[in-house]
């Protein structure tokens, strides 16, 4: 398989030489690929049971105003 950089470099050639209306196609098909990660992602973390119950319980400590903000943990690291 070719590198990333390689891949890239192919993808740019190529998005130069197609028409204003096929680029609009290929962008809307980068952007379904991307949300599909996204969402590949969180079904891998609800899948696993623990990681979902720790989801789930920090749903709840949110709505009870409990836990920490990501500011005040960052600022811890």
């Amino acid at each position: 398989m070719p590198s990333h950089a390689a891949l890239r470099q192919e993808a740019t050639e190529k998005l130069q030489r197609i028409s204003p209306r096929k680029l609009s196609m290929v962008l809307d098909f980068l952007s379904y690929l991307e949300d599909r990660e996204g969402w590949e992602a969180t079904m891998e973390i609800l899948s696993d049971p623990h990681m979902r119950n720790d989801v789930e319980e920090g749903i709840k400590q949110a709505k009870r105003k409990q836990g920490s903000s990501w500011r005040e943990i960052r600022s811890r690291i």
